[in-house]
């Protein structure tokens, strides 16, 4: 077994740690959750459906967005990710977006992310966003470098036809790379 498919396996090994901290996270921060559909952002409000936007949540933290203790449970390889200061991260259906930064920009970006954990599961999602990340780093793993594209074309006033479908399509595109590195 090579060193990357080691990695592989010890992530998913982990997948149940990382699921659970996740579960007792949006738990503890039910209460503080809004719905983004009760924001004020015309632009989302336009491209997201509304029942989209009434299941997404929005908090807002005082400091770095949590994220689990990857480094504590062994996965080294992703301590970029874990000490790299965000603005914003997201879990299922909920995001963490750090006081002060609370665009429609960023919202968007967030909500990209939520799109994206629906259309692949908590498991797939995990996998895909770890091994993005293991592979490429955070600014380069393919999640993400398609958040941020998506998220500079919303900035310059692109239109999306159907944004959710688009999503979509980009996300199956990445989960077919993915997948053979965990099969």
């Amino acid at each position: 077994m090579n060193d990357f498919a080691y990695t592989i396996k010890k992530f998913h090994c982990a997948l149940p740690i990382i699921k659970n901290w996740i579960d007792e996270l949006l738990n503890k921060t039910e209460k503080e959750a809004i719905q983004v559909s009760s924001l004020n952002f015309p632009k989302i409000h336009q491209l997201f459906p509304r029942a989209f936007l009434e299941n997404a949540r929005v908090v807002i933290v005082p400091g770095d967005p949590p994220r689990p203790p990857l480094t504590n449970i062994g996965l080294y390889e992703l301590a970029d990710f874990e000490s790299r200061d965000l603005y914003g991260v997201t879990y299922k259906n909920t995001f963490f977006i750090r006081d002060g930064h609370q665009t429609e920009s960023e919202h968007f970006h967030e909500l990209v992310h939520v799109a994206q954990w629906n259309r692949l599961g908590v498991d797939s999602f995990l996998l895909a966003y770890g091994i993005g990340v293991m592979q490429f780093n955070y600014r380069n793993s393919p999640l993400e470098q398609m958040a941020y594209s998506l998220q500079e074309k919303f900035d310059f006033n692109v239109r999306f036809p159907d944004v959710i479908d688009l999503i979509n399509e980009q996300t199956d595109v990445i989960w077919n790379q993915i997948k053979p590195y965990i099969q």
